[in-house]
């Protein structure tokens, strides 16, 4: 996928759109984790906030419909520039919780 991304206008509006159209990938199951973190030094100086600020950090991995992994991102966001939104119904409720790190049981 690599020489596909490679080959895209700096301008490209969506990456995945242009991957489906161009190369024949087509993103089918992305898995989203959410969660909170407090800036370490690189994401201070790159966020422009100060240490121990909080973020909010999305990762997700995104997969063909053969199951070959072709995106994966590790996204921090300062507060307040970004709000996500998820649905659920009783038909499916792809939802789960984990505790974070050091945190025993569930």
């Amino acid at each position: 996928m690599a020489p596909a991304v490679r080959a895209l206008p700096d301008d490209c509006v969506s990456i995945m759109d242009s991957i489906a159209a161009d190369a024949g990938m087509v993103a089918h199951y992305g898995e989203h984790l959410i969660d909170a973190l407090a800036a370490g030094s690189e994401d201070a100086r790159l966020l422009r906030v100060r240490r121990g600020s909080p973020l909010l950090r999305q990762r997700y991995l995104t997969y063909t419909a053969a199951g070959r992994p072709i995106e994966w991102t590790d996204d921090r966001y300062r507060a307040g520039t970004v709000a996500f939104s998820v649905s659920n119904s009783a038909a499916a409720a792809p939802l789960e919780r984990h505790a974070g790190p050091g945190v025993a049981g569930r």
